[in-house]
């Protein structure tokens, strides 16, 4: 089967291509930089030039698949051009189910993100569940717009489905600033890890391998426009580190830090980076997030597609052992 994906050379992308790929599938995936050091390799896939900001780089790549993957985003805490998050993350969408329709594309799964549902309050969050605040930041108002647009070429004829991971972590590339790997690689080798205060603050976990056979079921057994969270575990910050200083035998001391100090040091580093014109990867929009609880369930998903959770533990070993490997740690 040809099966087109975008974002292939991103941290899940990237697996998600080479689990297809593996499987025996004919994939495409379009790309912006042919030389990227991040291209998957397998003979099974096929790399075509283009940006999802122009619909007329996309034909190519699409031509003659059946399915398609859109996971292709731009993932950042914040940027001085706004508006780059909207022709990527909105415009670029909509050039993906445009063509797609145009096409004939019979199935189209959209890799969205838990951080359009924001935070939780006792109950862990499911899919119908409203947001109880709103947009602060362009990341997550334009994947919510993205989710719309979905839900529009739904209702023109396109099958689709959405899937919504939370924290992704597990052995891959290493693409973007800011992940849970990181995260782990830097309490194993660090003498101080900083955590919100109360580090009895709830977020949710889900282990790479899991999210993309959460994707594969989605594109086998998802209903035409549902949603579904693919998740991990609910735990706490306090409970998180100590399980992986436990696994990793990290002398890293956790400090708790209260919103006021994170939030001075965010607008110093904005301050900073402004100035020095440098990328930002901490903003102080981005502090509220990580003092609120991001509590998902996955209940859906296991119920109607069969999505089945590695326990964080299994997972962070994996994990441990590929950075270990990776010289990472």
């Amino acid at each position: 089967m040809k099966i087109l994906i975008t974002g292939a050379t991103g941290y899940f992308g990237h697996q998600l291509a080479l689990t297809l790929a593996q499987q025996g599938n004919c994939v495409h995936i379009l790309v912006r930089n042919p030389a990227s050091p991040n291209i998957p390799q397998h003979p099974n896939i096929h790399v075509f030039t283009g940006d999802i900001t122009r619909r007329n780089s996309i034909t190519l790549a699409m031509k003659n698949c059946e399915r398609v993957f859109h996971t292709a985003a731009l993932v950042k805490i914040w940027s001085k051009n706004p508006a780059e998050f909207y022709t990527v993350n909105v415009d670029g969408t909509n050039n993906v189910l445009a063509e797609a329709l145009e096409l004939g594309i019979k199935k189209l799964v959209f890799t969205s993100s838990c951080a359009v549902l924001g935070a939780s309050l006792k109950e862990p969050l499911c899919e119908t569940d409203p947001r109880l605040e709103g947009f602060d930041n362009d990341y997550d108002f334009s994947k919510f717009m993205a989710e719309n647009i979905v839900k529009e070429y739904g209702h023109k004829g396109l099958f689709t489905a959405i899937v919504c991971p939370s924290k992704i972590y597990g052995p891959g590339i290493d693409t973007h600033p800011i992940t849970v790997n990181k995260v782990i690689r830097n309490f194993i080798s660090n003498k101080f890890t900083f955590i919100p205060k109360p580090g009895s603050l709830i977020a949710n976990y889900c282990f790479i391998n899991d999210v993309v056979q959460g994707h594969l079921l989605a594109m086998e057994k998802g209903l035409g426009g549902e949603k579904y969270i693919l998740g991990g575990e609910n735990i706490s910050y306090t409970d998180f580190f100590e399980l992986l200083r436990s696994l990793s035998n990290a002398k890293s001391r956790l400090i708790q830090a209260p919103r006021f100090i994170v939030t001075s040091v965010a607008w110093l580093k904005w301050l900073q980076c402004t100035i020095s014109n440098k990328d930002l990867f901490f903003s102080p929009h981005a502090v509220r997030h990580i003092f609120c609880n991001k509590s998902f369930s996955s209940g859906k998903a296991i119920r109607q597609l069969g999505y089945q959770l590695t326990p964080l533990k299994e997972g962070l070993q994996q994990t441990i052992h590929f950075l270990k490997n990776q010289n990472h740690v």
